[in-house]
């Protein structure tokens, strides 16, 4: 049941922050993911299902951990995950991780789409300005003919937004998950 709920939830979220095709964007502009959460854990034991959580979802923690305080409960990690766009094929990003008492919070920052086929790019709002360039070409173009090819454009740019927002809702919920079942 709590699998269901936790699915519905994301999908939920998945929907509500991803309709637009854009990017969520922090102050700055750039692409950032955020959530917290109750637990009924101490710190040190959330502390220690978190470095679990990092070892059994991006394979090798010495890899992927920048940054691990246990006192202050701060986990820093760079890594990868699997997102399919038409421009890249992986994600890279910072996650950090601030564990308390009874609860935590978690911060998706510095998001990089990789190809083997191209340099790293950061994602912000360039991503979001693409989106809202094309719909307005789609409004304002007369040609039925490059309408139709600026709206494959913008559907493409969208779609690929919304697979990176898929990827970062995926990893968020995938270690809330983890420290709700251990």
């Amino acid at each position: 049941m709590k699998y269901f709920i936790l699915g519905a939830l994301l999908l939920l979220s998945g929907v509500t922050y991803s309709q637009d095709g854009k990017l969520l964007l922090d102050a700055n502009k750039k692409a950032t993911y955020t959530d917290q959460a109750s637990t009924q854990k101490s710190k040190d034991e959330c502390f220690k299902i978190a470095q679990k959580w990092i070892s059994d979802t991006f394979g090798n923690y010495e890899n992927a951990v920048v940054k691990q305080d246990a006192a202050t409960g701060l986990l820093v990690i760079n890594t990868y995950t699997p997102v399919q766009t038409s421009l890249y094929d992986y994600v890279r990003f910072d996650l950090t991780l601030t564990l308390r008492d009874q609860g935590y919070q978690v911060k998706i920052t510095n998001l990089d789409g990789t190809s083997q086929l191209r340099s790293p790019a950061r994602l912000g709002i360039n991503e979001n300005n693409l989106v809202t360039e094309k719909e307005m070409l789609v409004k304002t173009e007369t040609n039925k003919k490059k309408r139709s090819d600026v709206q494959q454009q913008l559907d493409q740019a969208k779609a690929d937004n919304d697979h990176v927002n898929e990827a970062m809702f995926k990893v968020l919920a995938s270690l809330k998950e983890y420290i709700a079942s251990h």
